[in-house]
């Protein structure tokens, strides 16, 4: 009986140890991906996923990310791709992250990086593994293709892709959490998958002659806009005075530029109800938009001129594709032309980037 006694004496001490052990075990690492719909985006011979992971720690130890693994299923479940980025490497690749703490109480948010690949099957679901000091936590996301509408043909009859949505790109990298998009309570990036149209000199490569001092200086001032698909207006604005230069090339502000409040940024602009997307187009040139809200348009339709009007640094022609007219919070889309005449190329369908030389195809 005393036996018997002291081993369920030994065993509750075991249990009850076991249990304080538990209830001190620290909080668990949450993961994430943003944004909540990830497109697996086709650029040529390469596949892009275009996501982010965030990490939340509710305890109070801080933790320290120590590798990231990627793997790529198709429809099939059959594996298509595996990456990884860790520490093997003087310095490891996982050191090329800008930041891998954890805070206590705090968040860490993770650019992709495992951008484009190539792959030989499409791709339907990824599976990412973050492993960190205090454990490891899995994201299984679901992948989709770019859904419609697709374009008809690009907006210029020759441009350079200045800036498009690499991971380089500004509007790329613009984080849900970020200071900016917390004021302004975002739940989308709706400018993820934007592009900049602009015009380079084929023999040096500048945006502008001369030392950019003057408007006309710049390539793409004056250089007309089309409509890349059928549409309707349903936004418009056309009479923000464009920007000047001073004498070092820096931009100078219209002097009306704080009367357009919030807008300012977007400047002359259209937005184009396409099916049931809306496509936005903005910098234009004061009074070149020659339209109103409600009138129907054609691809190929001239609509204005690129101008230097609102938050710009340079002349270009700013476009990005959403499911909804709000500019700041709609979900965005992928932008992908039914053809677009890449530099050396056979032109056809599909998406640009950032570097690109396109035009539109000889029968559009």
């Amino acid at each position: 009986m005393i036996a018997r006694m002291c081993w369920i004496g030994w065993a509750w001490m075991v249990l009850a140890a076991g249990g304080a052990a538990a209830a001190a075990q620290p909080a668990e690492i949450t993961a994430r991906f943003k944004p909540d719909i990830v497109y697996a985006e086709q650029r040529g011979p390469l596949t892009r996923l275009n996501f982010d992971v965030e990490l939340a720690n509710p305890g109070a130890e801080a933790r320290r990310l120590t590798y990231l693994e990627l793997r790529v299923f198709d429809a099939d479940g059959q594996i298509v791709a595996r990456r990884y980025m860790g520490g093997n490497g003087l310095p490891g690749p996982i050191e090329m992250l800008p930041d891998r703490e954890i805070p206590a109480g705090g968040s860490l948010y993770v650019f992709n990086p495992f951008p484009d690949m190539a792959l030989p099957r499409a791709a339907a679901r990824a599976l990412v593994r973050v492993f960190h000091t205090g454990g490891s936590r899995e994201l299984d996301i679901p992948l989709q293709p770019a859904p419609p509408p697709n374009l008809d043909r690009p907006p210029m009859a020759a441009s350079y892709i200045y800036a498009g949505n690499d991971l380089f790109a500004h509007h790329r990298r613009v984080a849900l959490t970020s200071a900016p998009a917390r004021a302004l309570g975002l739940s989308h990036i709706a400018q993820r998958y934007a592009l900049d149209f602009t015009v380079l000199d084929p023999d040096t490569g500048g945006l502008a002659a001369g030392d950019g001092s003057r408007s006309a200086d710049w390539l793409a001032y004056g250089a007309p806009v089309v409509s890349p698909a059928d549409g309707v207006v349903v936004q418009l604005r056309a009479d923000m005075p464009d920007n000047s230069f001073d004498e070092t090339g820096r931009r100078v502000f219209a002097e009306s530029f704080p009367d357009y409040g919030e807008d300012a940024g977007l400047s002359n602009f259209i937005i184009l109800r396409i099916d049931a997307g809306f496509l936005v187009m903005s910098h234009f040139e004061a009074g070149s938009l020659q339209l109103n809200i409600g009138d129907r348009v054609r691809a190929g339709q001239p609509l204005g001129r690129i101008g230097m009007s609102g938050d710009t640094a340079y002349p270009h022609l700013h476009v990005q594709l959403q499911d909804g007219p709000d500019i700041l919070d709609a979900r965005p889309i992928p932008i992908v032309f039914d053809c677009v005449a890449r530099d050396g190329a056979e032109p056809g369908p599909g998406a640009i980037d950032t570097g690109d030389f396109v035009s539109a195809c000889p029968d559009r």
